[in-house]
C-alpha cells in the first residue's frame, strides 16, 4: 500500500531530491495502552488505518505497509529524511489516538483505562534499501499469525500472556 504526498516513492528504491539522494524509512509498532484487544474491532482498525494514512499524507510521509494484531499496530513508513522518529511518532500515534477517542468511544472504552488510547512506548528501527522489502514482506504477510490461532472476534476480552512488552517483539 503506497500513500502520502509522494506516489511515485516505490519501496527499496532511492529518492532523488534537489540536494541529496537517499531512502529513509522505519518500521515502526505501537501498542494500545495496557495491551488491549482494541484491534478486535473493524471499525477501530479501519478509524486507525485511515487516520494514521491520513497524517502521513499531511507530513509528506509514504505508508509503504499497515497492518495490526488483536493488541498492536505495525507502521512500514518511508520518505522520513526530514523528520525524526519521535515526531513521527507523536504525530501519528497523536493523531489517530484523537479520532478514535472522539469518534469511536463505545467501540474503545471496554478496552482501555481512561483516556489513554496509546502505550508510552514504541518500537522503531531504521530500513534500508537492502531490507525494506523483506519488512513490508513481514507487515503484509506475517500478521496474519495473530489471527489464524483463534477467531479473536469470537472470543471474550481476556488478558493475553504472550508478547507483554516492546521488548518482547519479534
Amino acid at each position: 500500500m503506497t500513500s502520502g504526498g509522494c506516489k511515485d516513492i516505490v519501496c527499496g528504491e532511492l529518492i532523488h531530491h534537489a540536494h541529496c539522494v537517499g531512502e529513509s524509512n522505519f518500521h515502526l509498532q505501537f501498542t494500545p495502552a495496557f495491551r488491549r484487544k482494541v484491534f478486535l474491532e473493524q471499525k477501530v482498525r479501519e478509524a486507525c488505518r485511515q487516520q494514521i494514512i491520513a497524517k502521513a499524507r499531511q507530513l509528506g510521509l509514504v505508508i509503504f505497509a499497515i497492518e495490526f494484531g488483536p493488541n498492536h499496530l505495525h507502521v512500514f513508513v518511508g520518505n522520513c529524511r526530514k523528520h525524526d522518529v519521535p515526531k513521527v511518532v507523536h504525530d501519528l500515534k497523536g493523531s489517530s489516538s484523537f479520532i478514535l477517542r472522539r469518534d469511536y468511544p463505545s467501540e474503545i472504552t471496554p478496552y482501555l483505562w481512561g483516556d489513554k488510547f496509546w502505550s508510552e512506548g514504541y518500537f522503531y528501527e531504521s530500513i534500508g534499501n537492502v531490507t525494506s522489502a523483506a519488512v513490508k514482506f513481514y507487515i503484509e504477510r506475517q500478521q496474519g499469525k495473530h489471527w489464524t490461532e483463534h477467531d479473536f472476534a469470537r472470543l471474550p476480552h481476556r488478558e493475553d500472556h504472550g508478547q507483554t512488552t516492546l521488548g518482547d517483539f519479534n
